[in-house]
């Protein structure tokens, strides 16, 4: 079904569609209501005024052509809904059996803004063994860093699950603390991350 004209077009004062030589940029060139001519760089964006002012000066038909043709010659970015179209596969952040205290080198997470992280521990071992797993972001400035999520007081195994949102740091890294006498937890911390 073609589209219908919400106004008559004057065609005594058409607008046009153009690409400006030195810059690249597709110009919309109309005439306003106060009979001026205006020129402005093409963006997906029209007040009202301006798209009524358009339609008074070419078929819509003729419009959404021109914009479909021009735009599919530019170099422009589409809005896409990124949450919906990318989530990772996953991201290990450790595996492996720890001892004593320590952490992981940082680990670069600026693609996300949301993380979920699972802590599943498979094997305990020593005399009161316990596990405490925190997730820190990293101040670049100064390389501090900053606890995000934790799980206190592990001494079993099982599966834990710990939230980030909104992620704000470009760098995090996964901290653990053991006590006991001669603790061993072997364990593995996977996050499933959201643009």
């Amino acid at each position: 079904m073609p589209l219908q004209e919400l106004v008559k077009p004057d065609k005594t004062k058409p607008a046009k569609l153009y690409r400006d030589p030195s810059t690249g940029q597709i110009i919309l060139e109309y005439t306003g209501v106060d009979n001026n001519i205006y020129r402005v760089p093409v963006s997906l964006v029209f007040l009202p005024q301006e798209f009524a002012d358009l339609a008074a000066q070419l078929t819509l038909a003729d419009l959404f052509e021109m914009l479909r043709v021009n735009i599919a010659a530019a170099a422009i970015m589409v809005p896409v809904d990124l949450q919906a179209r990318y989530k990772s596969p996953g991201l290990t952040l450790f595996s492996g059996t720890v001892t004593s205290n320590g952490n992981t080198a940082d680990i670069d997470v600026s693609l996300y803004s949301v993380i979920e992280v699972e802590v599943k521990v498979t094997s305990v071992g020593g005399t009161t063994p316990t596990l405490d797993i925190y997730i820190e972001g990293k101040f670049e400035a100064t390389g501090d860093y900053k606890v995000l999520a934790s799980q206190t007081g592990i001494t079993s195994t099982g599966i834990w699950f710990l939230v980030v949102n909104p992620l704000t740091f470009r760098y995090i890294r996964v901290r653990w603390v053991v006590r006991g006498t001669s603790p061993s937890f072997t364990l593995t911390v996977v996050a499933q991350a959201m643009v």
